[in-house]
């Protein structure tokens, strides 16, 4: 009786962790539609429903396992799962193509080895589920919520992603980085002061990436119009030169701060290019990966024609 017991702990155990993961995709999938980009093995057209459709099975086979939906499928398909993600993360990791695995969708923060310890043991609970369990017959109810979850999963995930693309900011945002909250005096120290009177873009960026190159032509542009924000650029490295580099390389005419690492993961800043609008100091907007309609139209009206038809 204890070995069932602890077999039905064990399934429950992987199902819950495969439940939230794949909640943590639906709020932010732009992370790990990000993540499966860096990965380069998926054609750029197949991206976004290879993403929606992993998180839509990871929540579907959460719940299958929690309920015990026909076992002898579902937990060797779950261990099949892990075992791929395991080969998977290995080898992004150990070519350098990505630096964690992207299961946590960032939530949790992990090294490539602790992921592959947590996979092995959500492997070994599964297997003991499998030898030991006993479960009941699958009734009918058991494979609707399933179904259920299936559905209900990738329609959230695009959703929320199509909110994103469409507001330039997530539906729910648990990070620092808040509309009506006050930027920080510490983030930036003595660089902050400049930000906390007027109007600001605050745009978080990488040396590396290739998304933040297609914003700076259209920020010198706004940098040069009196009418709209002043454009302070951040880039997450501590080597002046590099950064002095990266500002002569493209030319760029407003203030660019190299700030440490730390800073990002400080304010959760998991997808760059990530901007924020300051009014005298408190956040009015936040955007994320591409700039919202209502500014790209006040970019053109000043500018004349400039092309709106891929994201920032």
């Amino acid at each position: 009786m204890m070995l069932f017991i602890l077999a039905s702990t064990s399934s429950n155990i992987v199902g819950s962790i495969l439940l939230l993961t794949g909640i943590a995709k639906v709020i932010e999938p732009w992370k790990f539609i990000q993540y499966i980009t860096t990965l380069n093995l998926v054609n750029s057209q197949l991206i976004i429903p290879v993403a929606l459709t992993f998180t839509a099975i990871e929540s579907a086979l959460g719940v299958g396992l929690i309920l015990g939906v026909f076992p002898t499928l579902i937990i060797p398909v779950s261990i099949l799962l892990l075992f791929g993600l395991s080969m998977l993360t290995y080898w992004s990791t150990s070519t350098g193509k990505t630096k964690d695995c992207g299961c946590y969708n960032g939530w949790l923060e992990i090294t490539p080895t602790q992921s592959l310890i947590l996979n092995t043991i959500y492997i070994f609970l599964l297997t003991f589920a499998e030898f030991f369990g006993k479960y009941q017959p699958t009734i009918l109810w058991q494979w609707l919520v399933v179904l259920i979850t299936f559905i209900t999963s990738y329609a959230l995930v695009a959703g929320s992603l199509e909110y994103m693309q469409e507001n330039g900011r997530p539906y729910i945002d648990f990070t620092p980085l808040q509309e009506n909250r006050i930027w920080q005096i510490e983030w930036l120290g003595e660089d902050s002061k400049s930000l906390m009177s007027g109007s600001v873009i605050v745009v978080f960026m990488s040396i590396e990436c290739s998304q933040c190159k297609h914003w700076l032509g259209v920020l010198k542009l706004v940098q040069w119009q009196d009418d709209l924000p002043a454009i302070v650029g951040l880039i997450d490295t501590k080597n002046i030169q590099a950064g002095q580099n990266f500002v002569d390389r493209y030319f760029l005419n407003f203030p660019v701060v190299a700030v440490d690492k730390r800073l990002y993961r400080k304010l959760n800043i998991e997808v760059v290019p990530t901007a924020v609008l300051l009014e005298n100091g408190v956040i009015q907007e936040k955007w994320i990966g591409l700039m919202p309609m209502w500014f790209i139209n006040k970019i053109n009206q000043d500018q004349g024609a400039i092309s709106t038809s891929k994201p920032l």
